[in-house]
């Protein structure tokens, strides 16, 4: 790595994150490559926190949306329930009280979205996510205090982004917690979804 002079260096912190941060831009907006990083100011930076600080919003909001439509096509709603899935999803606040997904006509369910990344980007959760998950399973099998359905008698779902990471994670976390491992069901190709002594897990994409 070389610093503004030309001069070869082993390691330099700003540039380091002066390079990590200009191939980002480059490389996922297709920008023209030049130094963004010099260009912005303390105040740029706050603003560019700011907006960022939403990105777990963002995300959440996109895997609901594909979760409203896959059980969509599972159940074959029509139009109107179509909608009224996807209203309840862009009208609820984020950290709202209640389930991220439900419906109570003409079928009956109730879902949650579980936006964890594994920590380090790796294929672990960590001991709070982990028990963020479990916690997440009582609350579907044995209701919430505020939520406006029972979901006792109805299937219950909890949906993960489907990537490599977060798959292999949901595997060791079967594998550690007894749990989970009895109460989380990850569904697998066409099966009748009816037990309503467990937790569907499905994997749905971001991309809506």
């Amino acid at each position: 790595m070389q610093n503004r002079m030309g001069v070869e260096l082993e390691y330099n912190r700003e540039e380091f994150l002066r390079y990590r941060f200009n191939s980002f831009l480059v490389e996922r907006f297709d920008l023209p490559s030049q130094d963004y990083y010099s260009s912005l100011t303390a105040e740029g930076f706050i603003g560019l926190k700011s907006a960022l600080s939403d990105i777990n919003n963002i995300l959440t909001l996109k895997v609901t949306l594909s979760f409203a439509d896959w059980l969509a096509d599972h159940y074959v709603l029509d139009k109107a329930a179509r909608s009224e899935l996807h209203r309840m999803v862009l009208e609820a606040k984020p950290n709202s009280n209640g389930y991220d997904v439900w419906l109570g006509y003409p079928v009956t369910f109730v879902g949650e979205v579980k936006c964890n990344i594994p920590i380090n980007n790796g294929s672990v959760y960590g001991s709070a996510q982990r028990h963020g998950i479990e916690k997440d399973v009582v609350g579907l099998l044995k209701g919430k205090r505020k939520a406006s359905i029972n979901p006792e008698s109805c299937p219950k779902y909890l949906a993960f982004l489907d990537i490599p990471q977060i798959r292999a994670a949901n595997e060791h976390l079967l594998s550690v917690s007894s749990f989970c491992r009895d109460h989380l069901v990850f569904v697998e190709g066409e099966q009748e979804l009816t037990r309503t002594d467990i937790v569907y897990g499905v994997y749905v994409s971001a991309n809506v």
